[in-house]
């Protein structure tokens, strides 16, 4: 069980390292005077890179496998721009369905493909035409993991109508760590992000400017 928790922990704080890492690329590297396009599809590749890690490194449980993969296409559509959330989406997505057949799971391969994707759509469009192409905050942050999780487990639900009672016991196993993880995963990088930026946790209305400024 230990083992478990030290997994999953490492997987949730893994977003948020890689996020801090591009950061002071793009700040102090000549990372930061490439063109945002090319930025786009270097964000993209590397946190559908994450995404790929957790579901390679998910954590067999009772028959399912425990993982904080959607947090990835999350971050990356959130805090790097929409291109790069649906490019981290669509390899995370794609990856999870070939994943399948050396071991990742046939039961959840259509529900976790689609939720991945859809995780990277979503955090692009929210920060596209919600956040007016700003970084949220972490709250926002945290509110989003959460729910995009929740849905995912919806999803298991709907691509295994034939089959509700063992969907059920494959949900009761995964719901509580994943959504948490995810939801943690996604704050924690958010927090980072604006405690590197030098902006404050709570700012009320005032719109962040500067994160924005450095990645694009």
């Amino acid at each position: 069980m230990k083992t478990t928790e030290i997994k999953m922990a490492l997987m949730t704080l893994l977003p948020a390292v890689v996020s801090l890492s591009f950061y002071l690329l793009a700040k102090y590297t000549a990372f930061g005077k490439l063109k945002n396009a090319w930025k786009q599809v270097i964000y993209g590749l590397a946190f559908g890179g994450l995404a790929i890690l957790g579901t390679e490194f998910g954590v067999p449980v009772s028959g399912a496998t425990l993982n904080v993969r959607d947090a990835a296409p999350l971050c990356a559509g959130l805090f790097f721009g929409a291109p790069a959330g649906v490019i981290a989406g669509i390899i995370g997505g794609t990856e999870r369905w070939f994943a399948a057949l050396w071991g990742a799971g046939y039961y959840t391969r259509v529900a976790c493909t689609i939720g991945t994707i859809f995780a990277g759509l979503f955090g692009a469009w929210l920060r596209r035409w919600l956040f007016d192409d700003k970084k949220p905050s972490w709250f926002y942050a945290l509110a989003i993991g959460l729910v995009t999780e929740v849905l995912h487990m919806l999803l298991i639900y709907v691509t295994n109508m034939d089959d509700v009672a063992n969907a059920y016991k494959v949900v009761q196993v995964c719901y509580v760590p994943m959504i948490a993880c995810v939801g943690l995963a996604v704050m924690l990088a958010a927090l980072v992000l604006a405690v590197a930026s030098g902006e404050p946790l709570f700012h009320g209305k005032r719109k962040q400017r500067k994160i924005a400024q450095t990645f694009q």
